[in-house]
């Protein structure tokens, strides 16, 4: 690998978040924060520093005084939960202490009470709902009241969870804003891979382990009864469920939705269980994934982390160190030269743009985490770097 060319982008990304503007959204895949995520490890890895640059601190200054004056959304993606699972990222990597974060114990009941409203409303989404909070909340773990927070979120799912004949569990969401549709999600962005991780996370925290490990069996084994085993089909699984799909069981190639995220899942869930064939099956969807190469057929247009071909490396490039596989290794690499290859916009930012269609008025600069330049940096960098993956948990890629 040309380790010089990569260097070059990551540079070029540095150089344009130092001095782009701020906006109001102050989350972690869609704001601010995950801006800031991307120039401490640049810090970390580029320059080799441990503390928090100035512009990082400009950073957290500035989502601090929007929230204090009156900034109220919850989610993790675009809100204050986002924000704070930042700053315990940084806190654990030594960057921030623990006074640096007291703000946060304000505003911890806030985003409980918003967790639990969304749950009972059955907006469980990982992005957007009740999740994300969650998984703020696993990150604070040592305090009390936050254990009390998971307990209850534990216990809304547990109560929210319809089981199947074959002793799986599922829940129901939206999957469409118009016409409203419900159904049966499926994926890590949105869905019940999702669901999955948060069980994971909980029993390596070895809390209510015995409750978690029965809803993780289930959840893991309604999501396997999803895959598709047609003869020629692109994709291993649907988007949504099979119940929820009317027979069409294409997915893309990306980590929102598809093979990718729920091989990940499978493969998280084997380990802590302990699950042979499930760690067989993660491999086998992994390797048939392998294969998928056309941008067209694949859904690729450009390179966030989201459903692009950064996300499509680093999800390769995180399971190649996890089995060692050469596969995975070779693959990972493909999907980063593709990842070069998008910077080619004379206009964009570091060379990158973000996909829409013509009707949303064509392709646009992002400097977000999921969708924009951040998320592309970062990735680089951890292929750049192998000690310095743990960014990831934010995607839950990483346990």
């Amino acid at each position: 690998m040309d380790t010089s060319k990569h260097i070059q982008v990551v540079e070029n990304i540095n150089e344009a978040l130092m001095t782009c503007e701020l906006s109001e959204n102050i989350g972690l895949h869609a704001g601010t924060s995950g801006i800031a995520l991307f120039l401490a490890y640049y810090n970390r890895i580029i320059r080799q520093k441990t503390e928090v640059s100035p512009r990082v601190m400009e950073i957290l200054e500035h989502n601090i005084n929007l929230i204090e004056s009156g900034v109220r959304l919850h989610t993790i993606c675009s809100g204050i939960s986002g924000f704070g699972w930042l700053c315990e990222h940084l806190r654990q990597l030594s960057m921030l202490n623990k006074a640096d974060t007291e703000f946060l114990d304000d505003l911890d009941f806030f985003l409980y009470v918003q967790m639990m409203s969304e749950m009972k409303a059955g907006i469980y989404d990982f992005l957007h709902g009740a999740l994300g909070v969650g998984f703020y909340f696993i990150s604070r773990f040592d305090r009390k009241d936050v254990q009390q927070y998971l307990y209850e979120l534990l216990a809304e799912l547990e109560k929210t969870a319809t089981p199947c004949e074959n002793g799986g569990v599922k829940w129901i969401s939206i999957l469409n804003g118009e016409p409203l549709e419900k159904g049966y999600n499926i994926s890590l962005s949105h869905g019940m891979s999702s669901i999955a991780a948060f069980f994971i996370r909980l029993h390596q925290l070895n809390f209510e382990t015995e409750r978690v490990d029965q809803l993780l069996t289930g959840t893991i084994t309604y999501i396997l009864d999803q895959e598709i085993h047609t003869k020629g089909n692109v994709s291993c699984f649907p988007s949504h469920s099979k119940e929820s799909d009317d027979g069409n069981y294409y997915s893309r190639l990306g980590w929102c939705y598809g093979d990718l995220g729920i091989a990940t899942i499978l493969w998280q869930a084997a380990a802590v269980l302990k699950n042979k064939a499930w760690e067989n099956t993660a491999i086998r969807i992994l390797r048939h994934n392998c294969k998928r190469r056309s941008l067209t057929e694949n859904g690729i247009r450009d390179a966030g982390l989201c459903h692009g071909s950064a996300g499509i490396a680093h999800i390769f490039w995180n399971m190649y160190l996890n089995t060692h596989l050469q596969e995975f290794r070779e693959t990972a690499d493909y999907w980063m030269d593709v990842t070069m290859q998008m910077a080619k916009y004379d206009d964009g930012i570091a060379g990158f743009m973000t996909w829409r269609t013509e009707k949303l008025g064509g392709p646009v600069k992002e400097t977000d985490l999921l969708e924009g330049i951040a998320g592309i940096g970062l990735a680089i960098l951890s292929h750049l770097n192998i000690h310095e993956m743990d960014w990831d948990k934010c995607l839950m890629l990483s346990k």
